[in-house]
Order: C-alpha cells, then sequence, then structure tokens
C-alpha cells in the first residue's frame, strides 16, 4: 500500500453519493439489457428457423460452453441433447408487451432482468414432455437480498431409470407444493426477521424436507445432470415481499438524493442459510441462468463453431477468383 492510501478517510456522506451513483448506473445497465432484448428477439427468432437444421446443434454449444457452466452439464445430459433437444428460448417475461426499444427510463420496462427458458425436445426415452418452461424472477427481499428466484416445475420422467436426477426433481416438487399448501409456511406472504426464522424452522420438520435432505445426502450422481436446473428455487422471495421491498428501497433512494438521513437495513440474515438454500438441488442455479441468457443463448453460433465440427459447407472464394483474374 502506498503512503497516499494509508491515511485516506472519506466521510459517511460522500460515501452515500457513491452509492447513488452506483445504483444510477445499475439502472442504465438494466435499461440497455431491456432495449436489447426488444430490439434483438426477432432476429433470435428468425436463428432458430438456421439453426433447426443442424443436427445436435444445442447438444454442442452446451458441451463447448461446459467452462462457463461450471460443469453443470453431464455425458447423460448431453446424450439427452444430442438425441432431442431441439430449440432453446430465452425471453425477459416481465418485459411490458407494451415496451419499445425507443422508450426512456426504466420504469416503462418492466423488470427486465426476470427469464423465462423454454426448453423444446422431440421424442425420446427419458421422459414425455415436449416443453419444458422455467421461469427466474428477479426480487428484492425484505432483508435487502435480490436475486432470482424460481418455482420447481415438473419432468414426467418415463421411469425411475431414466430419471437422471435419481429422485431430486420429484423431491424438491414435492417439498415446494407441501410449504404451498401448509398454512404455517405462508409462502406467498411478507415476511423477515423472526417470521421469516419461525417459518425456516418449521419447514425444516415437514416430511418433504427431511426426505430431499436425506436425498441430496445419498444420492451425489443425481445431484449432478443439469436437469435439477428445472427444481431450483434460490432464496425465496414472494411477488408480495418484491413489492413492499422495492417500495422501501426506492424510498430509502429518494430520502438519499434528498441529502435526508437514511435508516440502514440492520438485518444479520446474510450470514445464515435459509431453508431453501439448504436442500437447493442446483446450488449453482442463480449464475448459470444468467449465463445462459447473457452469454451462451445470444452468442450460440460462436460456441457452436467453436469446435472443429465435420461439415460440407466451403468458404465462398468469388471474391479471390475475381482478384486472380484481374491480376491475369
Amino acid at each position: 500500500m502506498s503512503s497516499t492510501d494509508a491515511d485516506v478517510v472519506i466521510d459517511p456522506q460522500t460515501i452515500k453519493e457513491l452509492h447513488l451513483f452506483e445504483a444510477a448506473i445499475s439502472d442504465v445497465d438494466t435499461e440497455v439489457t431491456a432495449k436489447q432484448y426488444l430490439m434483438s428477439r426477432d432476429i433470435f427468432a428468425a436463428r432458430q428457423k438456421t439453426i433447426a437444421k443442424i443436427p445436435s446443434f444445442w447438444a454442442v454449444t452446451f458441451d463447448n460452453a461446459a467452462s462457463e457452466l461450471e460443469a453443470a452439464v453431464t455425458q447423460s445430459d448431453l446424450e439427452v441433447f444430442s438425441a432431442a433437444l431441439t430449440s432453446v428460448e430465452v425471453t425477459r417475461p416481465e418485459v411490458p408487451a407494451s415496451a419499445k426499444a425507443s422508450d426512456l427510463g426504466l420504469e416503462k420496462f418492466g423488470e427486465p432482468r426476470s427469464l423465462q427458458f423454454t426448453f423444446r425436445f422431440g421424442d425420446n426415452k427419458w421422459f414425455s414432455d415436449k416443453e419444458l418452461t422455467k421461469i427466474f424472477y428477479f426480487r428484492y427481499g425484505k432483508d435487502g437480498s435480490a436475486g432470482l428466484v424460481s418455482e420447481p416445475i415438473k419432468i414426467n420422467w418415463k421411469s425411475p431409470q431414466t430419471d437422471l436426477t435419481q429422485g431430486l426433481s420429484d423431491a424438491a416438487l414435492a417439498f415446494w407444493h407441501a410449504q404451498k399448501t401448509n398454512p404455517s409456511q405462508n409462502i406467498d406472504g411478507v415476511l423477515a426477521n423472526d417470521a421469516r426464522h419461525a417459518r425456516d424452522a418449521a419447514a425444516k420438520e415437514l416430511p418433504e424436507y427431511k426426505s430431499l435432505a436425506k436425498q441430496l445426502e445419498d444420492n451425489v450422481e443425481g445431484s449432478l445432470s443439469f436437469f435439477n436446473f428445472f427444481s431450483y428455487r434460490g432464496r425465496w422471495i414472494s411477488a408480495a415481499e418484491h413489492v413492499a421491498a422495492k417500495a422501501e428501497l426506492l424510498a430509502r433512494r429518494q430520502a438519499a438524493q434528498a441529502g435526508n438521513e437514511v435508516d440502514e437495513d440492520d438485518d444479520d440474515d446474510d450470514d445464515e442459510d435459509f431453508t431453501e438454500e439448504a436442500v437447493e438441488t442446483f446450488p449453482a442455479g442463480h449464475e448459470v441462468a444468467v449465463t445462459i441468457a447473457e452469454d451462451i443463448f445470444p452468442n450460440a453460433i460462436d460456441y457452436f463453431m467453436g469446435n472443429s465440427i465435420d461439415s460440407d459447407i466451403e468458404i465462398d472464394d468469388d471474391d479471390e477468383d475475381e482478384d486472380e483474374e484481374m491480376e491475369g
């Protein structure tokens, strides 16, 4: 550390101003995300028509993106993708239908960070679903957290032997349904601090929680499958809690912009594991969802072409022939 760094003291007001600039830049990034989505979605729809002509396009793409996906795709998953995956679509479901790329202001674009993934499959020996659709909602929590949350979805495996998650996806769905139907869980309510802790404690007593925890402990191989992506939950935040937390966040920002004192959030939940995180079937779900949406899906052609493939495609050398004729 240099001598100029040693005794730097920044007053609290300056730190608050830096945080406000940081939030403003984040808002711009989010608005740009929405505009880019609106400008490119028709291109991606047209691209899929060409991709559909290429056998195993998405299997090769996901295989070549293995490092970006944190090794979340196994060889068994790739076998399914190669045999049956026909298309992948990523949309942003909370961008209003009325939104236009020319609009100005983040409020015109809803919540662009929410994501929807649609994987489409042909007939196969593993499951009967033709389409698996998974929605990730970007939500703010009352404890100051923010991130993607999702509800587990059902995969209709044809038999226990073809279930690549070895029962984990069904167990995660059963735990979710148990919470949804148990009044003590208040899964759609607004909870924080002691109320949140009480719900978590009650959840751990549910038979479905104990069953899922035991399966995760015993089933290492099944926990590796990418198909656990479809049962990812994240640190659950209800829609109602999100609305309340976002209103509080905006109120604090407006107060800070006006130079008023702002109450700091003293919730210490950041250091704790929430119930759903303790039995998460796909811990990298948030990161993998963002990676697919912002990197692999838009750059799918680059990932596909990154592998040496057998192809009858020849580079058009008409320009080179014309140059040789001119030289002659």
